[in-house]
C-alpha cells in the first residue's frame, strides 16, 4: 500500500529558527566588536581622563551631555576581546548558515514506496527485494530505523526518522518494509 512522508512542519521550523538563531547570535557578536566595545572603550578613556584630572562632576555632565549612563563602563577592553568577538561571531555566523544549508537540502524531502520499492529520503529507488536489512535498535527510543540494501552489488543504506517526517505515513512506511521482509 503506497504512502508518502514529507518532512514534517515541526522538523522544517526548528531548524529553521536554529540557523536564524545562529545567525542572528553571530551578528551580535559581530555588533559587540565593531560597534558596542568601542564605543564603551571610549566612555571608559573619558572617564579615567575626568578621574585623572579629580573632575568627575564634569564626568557626569559631560556624560549627560553625550546621552551616556552616568556610570562608567564595568572595563576597558583589549585587542584581544574584540578580536574573540569576532571569533565568536564568526564561528556562530557558519554554523548558522551550515544549518540553512542543511535546511535547505532536506525541506523537500519525502519517504514513500509504491508497490514495488520505497524510496529513499534522497530519493534512491529500492526495491522491497534489495533491502537485506532494517536496523530497529533506536526505533523505540528515538524513532530511527536503518534501511540496509544492495542494488547492483553496492550496498546503501538510509535512515528513517519518524520525527523528520511525518509520524503516521513513516511508521506506515516501515510497517511495509517489515512486511515485504517477513514476505520475502
Amino acid at each position: 500500500m503506497p504512502a508518502e512522508a514529507p518532512v514534517s512542519s515541526i522538523w522544517k521550523k526548528q531548524k529553521f529558527f536554529v540557523s536564524l538563531f545562529l545567525l542572528a547570535v553571530g551578528g551580535w557578536f559581530f555588533w559587540d566588536g565593531a560597534i558596542g566595545y568601542p564605543r564603551s572603550n571610549e566612555r571608559w578613556s573619558k572617564h579615567q581622563e575626568f578621574k585623572d584630572a579629580q573632575n568627575l562632576a564634569g564626568w557626569h555632565d559631560y556624560a549627560k551631555a553625550k546621552g551616556w549612563k552616568d556610570e562608567p563602563p564595568h572595563k576597558l577592553f583589549k585587542r584581544e576581546d574584540l578580536v574573540a568577538q569576532y571569533v565568536c561571531g564568526g564561528l556562530a555566523a557558519l554554523i548558522g548558515v551550515i544549518v540553512l544549508t542543511y535546511w535547505a537540502t532536506q525541506i523537500r524531502r519525502v519517504l514513500r514506496t509504491d508497490d514495488e520499492a520505497v524510496y529513499s529520503p534522497a530519493g534512491t529507488r529500492v526495491p522491497f527485494g534489495a533491502i537485506t536489512g532494517l536496523g530497529k535498535k533506536r526505533w523505540e527510543s528515538k524513532g530511527f530505523a536503518t534501511v540496509r540494501y544492495q542494488i547492483d552489488g553496492k550496498q546503501g543504506q538510509f535512515v528513517i526518522d519518524d520525527y523528520k517526517f511525518e509520524t503516521e505515513p513513516t511508521r506506515k512506511i516501515l510497517t511495509e518494509i517489515e512486511a515485504k521482509l517477513g514476505a520475502g
